[in-house]
């Protein structure tokens, strides 16, 4: 594959389906024409625990009905570019496959652990899962370290033997799973530059605090930057980060980490500029879209 001598991301994540953010986001790649799109998790609709039958069920009919067609819309205005995606908390296991049709149809690439995709000389590595939330969808939380107790709430997984959502307590849910630590402990590094999304932000830092300064970020995603120095990492999951700390960037050794948040009212990005020869980032701004 070629090898460019600079590439122009766009990122964000944690729309949650938000309609207005999605026609923002549209706006900010027909203004940005980026190379690469990258969509870094909770960008689904949450299915309300309101209606239980329900939960699990419209997520893959958003996706099929809505996404699809706001996807190649995305694409379109920012003149071809490619869409880059991995999952979040929130999402469903039921969305994968309505995703992986999109992918069939090359309207976007998932990104995963175990084949890096590479873009113009830029490899790409996607990681979904975070640790376990307050929050009732369980599908891509696992316990951070290997050791680490189950919590004290359980919640709901989609089973896909019956096709429907079974509640579960923390130790069915969490004990037959790999641990963050088991999975990335198998992630080769590829040679620089690459990239690595994680939805997760890494644990103890300006990306991982929430109201009350309070650090809810990954230890084993925090370990795995340090120790194999990917140029860039992206994150989300913790929407309000940014408006805590007062940074949407943190330096660890020579990679960049970012989190840019998300609001309500008005749509949190970055635009990234990389010159792939020099494996350096040479522009990194946050930006706001009301």
């Amino acid at each position: 594959m070629p090898v460019a001598s600079a590439m122009k991301l766009l990122f964000c994540s944690d729309l949650h389906g938000d309609a207005p953010n999605y026609a923002r986001l549209q706006a900010a790649a027909a203004e940005l024409r980026p190379d690469l799109i990258i969509l870094g998790g909770d960008m689904l609709p949450d299915d309300t625990a309101l209606a239980p039958s329900e939960m699990g069920l419209n997520q893959p009919r958003y996706v099929r009905e809505t996404f699809r067609p706001m996807i190649a819309r995305l694409r379109e205005a920012a003149g071809g570019a490619r869409v880059l995606f991995v999952f979040g908390n929130h999402d469903w296991g039921s969305s994968v496959t309505a995703v992986a049709e999109l992918a069939d149809e090359k309207l976007l690439t998932v990104l995963n652990l175990e084949t890096p995709t590479e873009v113009n000389g830029v490899v790409f590595v996607g990681y979904p899962h975070t640790p376990p939330t307050p929050w009732y969808v369980k599908d891509f939380e696992r316990l951070d370290e290997i050791g680490d107790r189950p919590p004290l709430l359980g919640g709901a997984k989609w089973d896909p033997r019956f096709s429907r959502v079974l509640t579960h307590g923390a130790a069915v849910l969490f004990s037959k799973l790999p641990t963050i630590e088991d999975d990335l402990s198998e992630l080769a590094a590829p040679p620089n530059p690459w990239v690595f999304v994680a939805h997760a932000p890494p644990f103890g830092c300006a990306l991982d605090r929430t109201y009350g300064n309070n650090a809810y970020g990954s230890h084993a995603i925090r370990r795995t930057i340090e120790q194999h120095q990917p140029l860039l990492s992206l994150h989300g999951h913790i929407h309000e980060s940014p408006r805590v700390s007062g940074e949407f960037k943190q330096q660890f050794g020579k990679t960049i980490s970012v989190n840019v948040g998300q609001g309500l009212g008005s749509l949190s990005y970055a635009s990234i500029e990389i010159d792939v020869p020099a494996c350096k980032v040479t522009k990194l701004e946050h930006r706001q879209q009301s």
